[in-house]
């Protein structure tokens, strides 16, 4: 079964089917709709049993607004094409009056899918039918709490170490168009914003490996490793926001550098995207660089209009602070799963 979820299916392929078929064999077995409880089981799947509880307490009594309202206008208009588009508006609007957002899809789906074949027992097929729907509803929920638990360990760490490799690469491609004086293609800037759409995923997560910790057991370190992935996601975010300031820096007037500015910058790049891989203590980055930058920002912003230099000096600057006190810039809750 584990070769099943990691080389063919993937866990929520597995646990959506798994969840429809013991939905569908208690209906069957009970003599009950199968279609509505499916439909519920297969949309109700989440990618943790946290969310799927969470949700679940949300769109039970969302599915019953639908059902009632369902019924409602089945009575007073009948299987007609007016029936299906009042239920469906009716219902959204009602769950999203009531907050019952997470809830809407389901409510929907529940609603036009109760108006067929309901002739007249209107309160006994609103029952049958809400029941069916409470038992998909608890059977996804229960499967995603069993089966496969969620570990997202080793992908938060691989999309991480992915991402220190894109920001770095990125960071040296930048800095020599900028010491060319050329402006940035739409290439490198696809590829900043999948870097933080990737970084939006890692977060996303981790939160959600944390939250699976409210109803599973955890190692203290497991906990550990997280929350300092969680960290360095954080900080990669802040590094490239300071990186998309210097993708989006505009070169019409493209500055001078000499040879030793050049190196100067070189050197101080290499050395912050050395410290941008590594969680180990690094020797501190050269004084003689940072007091040369320093100064170089201070001449130049001497000036009433700050050239494109400065903004560049600042930005590196920046990204030397974030990495130098990344522990101040970068604040993670240090609760337990149970206090989150």
């Amino acid at each position: 079964m584990k070769w099943i979820k990691n080389r063919f299916l993937g866990g929520r392929i597995v646990k959506t089917g798994v969840a429809v078929f013991i939905t569908a064999f208690i209906c069957q077995l009970l003599n009950l709709p199968v279609m509505f409880a499916v439909i519920t089981a297969i949309v109700t799947i989440e990618p943790t049993a946290a969310a799927s509880i969470r949700k679940g307490l949300i769109r039970f009594p969302a599915s019953a607004i639908g059902g009632a309202i369902a019924m409602l206008t089945a009575f007073l208009l009948g299987d007609s094409a007016i029936t299906y588009a009042l239920s469906a508006a009716l219902t959204i609007w009602l769950c999203h009056k009531l907050r019952l957002d997470a809830g809407m899809l389901v409510a929907t789906l529940t609603a036009v899918a109760m108006i067929p074949g309901t002739e007249d027992h209107f309160l006994m097929t609103f029952v049958s039918r809400l029941g069916t729907t409470l038992i998909g509803l608890v059977t996804s929920t229960l499967v995603n709490f069993i089966l496969f638990p969620p570990k997202f360990e080793k992908q938060i760490s691989r999309q991480l170490k992915e991402s220190q490799n894109e920001f770095s690469s990125i960071f040296k491609k930048r800095t020599e168009e900028l010491l060319e004086g050329a402006s940035t293609g739409r290439e490198l800037e696809g590829a900043a914003e999948r870097l933080r759409q990737k970084l939006d995923r890692t977060e996303t997560l981790c939160n959600y490996q944390l939250e699976e910790w409210h109803y599973h057991k955890y190692k203290t370190e497991d906990m550990r490793s997280v929350r300092e992935h969680l960290q360095k996601g954080y900080l990669l975010k802040q590094l490239t926001y300071q990186l998309t300031n210097l993708i989006n820096l505009p070169m019409d007037d493209a500055p001078a550098w000499t040879k030793k500015e050049k190196d100067d910058v070189r050197y101080l790049v290499l050395q912050l995207s050395e410290r941008v891989h590594s969680t180990n203590h690094l020797e501190p980055i050269s004084k003689d660089s940072l007091r040369t930058l320093c100064q170089a920002l201070k001449d130049e912003t001497d000036e009433e209009e700050l050239p494109v230099k400065s903004y560049i000096y600042f930005e590196l600057l920046t990204i030397h602070a974030l990495l130098r006190n990344r522990k101040d810039f970068v604040k993670v809750p240090s609760a337990t799963p149970a206090e989150l």
